[in-house]
């Protein structure tokens, strides 16, 4: 206390502890309490995570000391009723969690250590993006109480590069309450002309644009875990451009936007492969000529030497 620093230290705040709090000291003079000053504390619940398309996140959220955690519950208002995630019991309770979030989701730690309830998403998608509600229900209370909100936004561009020649994966992955009856990857400049068509189990070339016949299909057919990933072949610089991933929603029966990915090809592989392969052919070229050259020549030359030797026998 030098100079007669009393300032509190308040470690891990949340809106719980917002509030008016009083620093009071205990005079030896006096020998009473005596107020020296107050302080207002205001704790912003909103955080705010920001993510890509398929990144796994955390959503923070960490309970006071002095509550019993006895269930925590994440939801998101747009949900209804169902939750994000339910943990009670010392197990995760699926029975009202909305599909979307099944297998996708988790606590930090279970062991809720230092009372981190902070919640785990994988496989990110701009369908995650909403305001996450971190709720917990205490022993010393017979509700649920809430502990803090956090914004995700997610955001839908991709960007993939590649050297001209490679082979390249443009990522897209479905939500799991989404039923796949079809992919379709298109290019606006394409016009009605799509990248790739897969439906009925296989890929329908009956639209397709010629640039990509034979050189794109899907990673994973069989669309393990909404994994509808595009591979596309033997890139060129012509493949540049934004390519957008669609499925048709067997639940909506409709066309729906999954995900946009973003491909720059640089035109210069493998330390000037193509400039080398045009001097390379230009090599060649002359070289071959040179030989036809010599051929030709020595041809005549055979040829007016003949006469000469048959002479001399």
């Amino acid at each position: 206390m030098k100079n007669g620093d009393v300032s509190l230290v308040l470690k891990n705040v949340t809106t719980a502890d917002d509030g008016s709090y009083n620093c009071n000291i205990f005079n030896k003079v006096t020998k009473s309490w005596e107020s020296i000053n107050t302080v207002s504390l205001t704790v912003s619940a909103q955080n705010t995570v920001t993510a890509k398309s398929g990144q796994d996140v955390v959503l923070p959220c960490r309970v006071p000391s002095d509550k019993t955690i006895r269930a925590v519950k994440w939801i998101r208002a747009d949900l209804g009723d169902n939750y994000v995630l339910l943990y009670r019991d010392e197990r995760l309770d699926p029975e009202n969690q909305h599909p979307s979030f099944k297998n996708r989701v988790d606590l930090q730690d279970r062991n809720m250590n230092n009372g981190d309830v902070s919640l785990v998403l994988k496989n990110v998608t701009t369908a995650d993006d909403g305001s996450y509600n971190c709720k917990i229900f205490s022993g010393g209370t017979t509700s649920w109480e809430s502990i803090n909100t956090v914004s995700l936004t997610v955001s839908a561009q991709n960007t993939v590069t590649a050297k001209s020649g490679q082979d390249v994966v443009l990522p897209c992955r479905v939500p799991s309450d989404k039923t796949i009856r079809a992919v379709k990857w298109n290019r606006a400049d394409l016009g009605k002309e799509y990248v790739l068509l897969f439906r009925d189990e296989q890929l329908d070339p009956e639209e397709q644009h010629v640039s990509f016949k034979n050189r794109v299909d899907l990673q994973d057919r069989k669309m393990n875990n909404g994994d509808v990933s595009l591979v596309l072949k033997n890139v060129t610089t012509a493949d540049d451009g934004s390519y957008n991933c669609n499925i048709f929603n067997g639940g909506t029966t409709s066309w729906e936007s999954i995900n946009t990915v973003s491909l720059t090809v640089s035109g210069q592989t493998g330390g000037g492969t193509e400039d080398g392969s045009v001097g390379l052919i230009v090599g060649l070229s002359v070289s071959a000529l040179l030989l036809v050259a010599a051929v030709v020549g020595f041809l005549i030359y055979r040829k007016h030497k003949q006469p000469q030797s048959q002479d001399s026998y």
